[in-house]
């Protein structure tokens, strides 16, 4: 027993592994006694009763979790650095959780009493006194996390088992007296948190610190609201999957998915006890960087068993506790485990690095992580149901534990900057660890500078664990499909197995996928690529460019806060607005997931791709990509020109269009546009001789591919961009590209100038007319629905009521099911998302502008090409909605990525002489 117990002191530096085991045994107590309290409740108050007592006591629960802003978090970090500063917090504490907690109840009640529906189907009264247990709730969680910050883990374990024990208690005796009703069962949980309250208020008068120094309040604020964000979203990727659930497969997948979460929630009461323990020996000083790395490693293969055990014991168990028709949840427990493993390190890291103050590394990766989680839910769980869900929580919390390592090792490592300072004989003999005595703001903030020494080789994830990952991943989807899907045959599994081929070589091959992807935009505009390249295996396709750049070592890019914000803001309310304004057919539940797939290339891009060669790289891979699509273009509309030489000019440019197999010629000429607007900037830098005259072929084929695209957009796009790159330059340039038009025009052929005629002069045709009043009753519909618009792709529905034809065509052959935007991108966002749509929108166009407009006062030529691009596809946007085709957008948004925004006003650092690099004294230890 003392070899075992001095093994897990090696494994576990800095911390009490009796701590950490009384804090699980004490986790596994209270949830033993609450499971029973919840038999016991769900026996006798039936199912009615049931319900409406387990809403009353998770509306406390959830309202606390939302209100607590991050102050359960600050209060650890700061109540262990003098006594001084613990009376402090205690106060706060009270004051926060009487004002917020009790305003966010009482918002609650109002909102319940104008709409019921959000009382959850409890009545009033039975709400009113659920509101009491808001404050108490909230002031239980807030005076144990302080505790804990002062060390006192021992206090919080014991007064965290006096709820349920009260609560359980409470339930067995109403049950021989014979009044267990839902408000007297909700009563002794009650009359618990108020006894835990009154505990650790007692116990707060205990002295464990000296009087000391105070806490600034916008420090703890700062730190709290930094905190704050992980938690809520790590609380979020379980219990929001349900909803979401429920709303892509309905509630069979639920139910499974329901089983398998407690087995979830189990796997976190390790690394949550270690979390807790560990938190004060580091803001202390005990456990520095290597000891948490070592703490995380034995979390990790502790979950691994666990893990293990559990894998083999669900097909078991779970069939004899919940029967046989729960035999499904099997599978999706087996898809949860490996995330789970993987998130239980993660949590280690996560406690150290916010002990630390280093926040920004776990906000990102947990950002990164629910970003994917919710992308793979909305792809798998159609598909998958519950087994789905249950692969995209592996991955999400995969993504949060691989990020949250590189974020950690970049964030400790040492500074190359800094000299080594000489050695003393008092320095050599000092320990090397500091004491974990009373910490003070200042030493915190010198220890978050880099004041104090932090070396460590910490590498929690490898390249060639994540490739192993990676395989074990697919050898167990690919089983479960055998398994559990006999429709799945051979030559099916060995197409997967070659994409997750290519998946793994664009992960482990730097920037890899990022040309896969530039070669993906124009591919996706020819006959075989509109059903090779769909919107989720484009997103999909961008999630290996994130996480090839995380596995590189390069970590991800981290956009400006205000773009983030904005961003992130106006597609969550274009989502919302999808799923709920306006909601009038049953297809409309898949509107909001095609828009995210639509939005996918502003929320990922800009996290996995940043201005340099290999950008530069994949834009050439992109501009040649669309010269050969135009090449194919030029082909095919030459070809029904010649075959249809007897009909009329007009015809035979609508038959060349609406040719079976054909691309969305609108969106093609877009595509050609755009390339055209990067070659033409990239031009004149380019190098002379063949390089310069290649690409002074490809702007000339690409210029024919927007002719022979038969776009009337895109050819005013085309005119507007090369109008807008003349006036930059010379007369004489303006002159000469004016006179090659000119001579250019008679050689096109009939039906090019037919289509080139119909813009400048004489009557619409019927297509022209049908456009017209479909803007109209756009217009109509804004004035109708002026904020909010009616809603993402409820165009068509609501269309019929709007409508009126003035043009000379049938209204009788208009299929309004298929017309679902207006064919003007500017008035479909107005009809659609409305004014706050609108102003969202706007404002993503002006952070792009002004990116490019930065670049091209630095003198940067992709900040035109970028400028140049926007003006085009904003022409061609005006006729069509070229930028609602998910790879469109992605390519205009790596154009613009593209610009480098470099303040003019910094010059660039001056190199030193070579004489003084070469006299500069060598610090101790460094060897040329």
């Amino acid at each position: 027993m003392q070899s075992f117990m001095k093994s897990l002191r090696v494994r576990l530096p800095g911390v009490s592994p009796a701590a950490i085991g009384g804090t699980l045994a004490t986790r596994l107590l209270a949830t033993a006694m609450s499971f029973a309290a919840g038999v016991i409740a769900a026996r006798n108050l039936g199912v009615q009763g049931r319900a409406t007592f387990a809403v009353m006591i998770s509306v406390p629960t959830v309202l606390s979790i939302v209100t607590v802003l991050g102050m359960d978090n600050a209060n650890a970090r700061f109540s262990g650095i003098s006594h001084t500063a613990f009376r402090q917090i205690v106060r706060w504490s009270v004051v926060f959780s009487l004002v917020p907690g009790s305003a966010l109840a009482g918002l609650w009640l109002l909102l319940g009493h104008f709409s019921p529906v959000v009382l959850l189907g409890v009545p009033f009264r039975l709400a009113l006194v659920a509101a009491v247990m808001c404050p108490v709730t909230l002031l239980t969680t807030l005076l144990g996390t302080a505790e804990i910050g002062r060390g006192r883990v021992r206090t919080y374990n014991l007064a965290s088992t006096v709820p349920a024990a009260f609560h359980v208690i409470g339930v067995c005796g109403l049950l021989a007296a014979g009044s267990l009703t839902p408000t007297s069962c909700f009563l002794s949980a009650l009359a618990g948190q108020l006894l835990c309250a009154g505990v650790l208020l007692i116990a707060a008068t205990a002295r464990v610190h000296d009087d000391g120094e105070r806490v600034c309040a916008r420090t703890f604020g700062s730190f709290a609201i930094k905190a704050y964000l992980p938690n809520l979203i790590h609380y979020g990727m379980l219990r929001l999957d349900v909803p979401v659930i429920q709303l892509l497969a309905g509630a069979t997948a639920v139910a499974m998915y329901a089983v398998a979460l407690p087995l979830a929630e189990a796997m976190f009461l390790l690394p949550t006890a270690v979390a807790l323990v560990m938190f004060p020996a580091v803001t202390s000083g005990a456990v520095d960087a290597r000891a948490a790395a070592r703490i995380a490693r034995t979390v990790c293969t502790a979950a691994a068993v666990a893990a293990a055990v559990a894998a083999a014991a669900a097909p078991v168990l779970i069939p004899v506790i919940y029967g046989q028709p729960y035999s499904g949840a099997v599978q999706v427990i087996w898809a949860m485990l490996p995330g789970l493993v993987l998130f239980s390190t993660g949590r280690s890291l996560q406690a150290y690095l916010a002990a630390a103050d280093l926040l920004r590394p776990v906000i990102m990766a947990t950002g990164a992580g629910a970003v994917v989680n919710i992308a793979l839910l909305g792809l798998l769980t159609p598909h998958w149901a519950a087994v789905g869900a249950g692969v995209a929580d592996s991955a999400g919390y995969l993504l949060f534990a691989v990020l949250l390592g590189r974020g950690m090792r970049l964030r400790v490592r040492p500074r190359p900057c800094e000299t080594a300072e000489p050695v003393t004989e008092e320095a050599a003999a000092a320990p090397a660890r500091p004491s974990a005595g009373r910490l003070s703001l200042k030493t915190l903030r010198h220890r978050r500078r880099g004041a104090y020494s932090r070396q460590v080789r910490f590498v929690p994830f490898s390249r060639a664990s994540v490739v192993a990952a990676g395989l074990l991943t697919a050898a167990g989807v690919g089983y479960l499909a055998m398994a559990y899907s006999p429709a799945v045959s051979a030559l099916s599994l060995m197409s997967a197995a070659g994409l997750v081929g290519m998946a793994l070589a664009c992960v482990l091959i730097p920037d890899a996928g990022l040309y896969v992807l530039a070669a993906a935009v124009p591919l996706s505009q020819t006959d075989v690529g509109t059903s090779l390249i769909s919107p989720r295996r484009l997103v999909a396709l961008m999630l290996i460019c994130l996480l090839g750049r995380v596995v590189a070592g390069r970590g991800i890019v981290w956009p400006k806060l205000t773009g983030v914000l904005i961003t992130a803001g106006t597609v969550g309310y274009l989502v919302a607005a999808s799923a709920l304004i306006y909601d009038a057919g049953p297809q409309s539940s898949g509107n909001w997931q095609y828009l995210l797939l639509a939005c996918a290339p502003m929320m990922l891009l800009p996290l996995s791709t940043a201005p340099g060669p290999a950008l530069d790289r994949a834009l050439l891979v992109f501009c040649w990509g669309s010269v050969m699509v135009a090449v194919i273009a030029i082909v095919q509309a030459g070809a029904v020109f010649a075959m249809k030489g007897d009909l009329a000019p007009a015809d035979t440019a609508v038959l060349a269009i609406t040719q079976e197999g054909a691309a969305n010629h609108n969106a093609v000429g877009a595509l050609f546009v755009m390339a055209a607007a990067v070659m033409l900037r990239r031009c004149p830098v380019a190098r002379r001789g063949l390089p310069r005259l290649a690409t002074g072929a490809g702007v000339l084929v690409l210029a024919l591919g927007i002719a022979y695209s038969l776009s009337r957009a895109a050819y005013l796009a085309g005119i507007v961009a090369i109008v807008l790159y003349a006036a930059r330059r010379s007369l004489r340039g303006v002159l000469a590209l004016g006179v090659g038009a000119a001579c250019l025009v008679p050689l096109l052929p009939a039906a090019i100038a037919a289509r080139f005629d119909s813009i400048l002069g004489g009557a619409p045709d019927a297509n022209s007319a049908v456009r017209l009043d479909l803007w109209s009753s756009a217009l109509r519909m804004f004035e109708a629905h002026p904020l909010f618009g009616v809603g993402y792709l409820n165009f068509a529905d609501q269309l019929p009521a709007y409508y009126q034809a003035t043009g000379d065509y049938e209204i009788m052959f208009l299929q309004f099911p298929l017309l679902e935007f207006a064919h003007n991108t500017y008035l479909t966002v107005l009809s659609q998302t409305g004014l706050v749509g609108a102003v969202g929108i706007g404002a993503i166009v002006v952070l792009g502008a002004q990116r490019a407009w930065r670049a091209i006062r630095c003198g940067d030529p992709a900040g035109e090409a970028a400028l140049l691009a926007m003006v085009g596809a904003g022409v061609c946007s005006m006729f069509g909605e070229v930028l609602l085709v998910p790879p469109l957008l992605a390519g205009l948004v790596l154009i613009i990525l593209a610009a480098k925004p470099v303040r003019a006003d910094v010059p660039p650092p001056v190199p030193a002489p070579a004489s003084a690099r070469a006299s500069a004294p060598v610090p101790a230890g460094v060897v040329r």
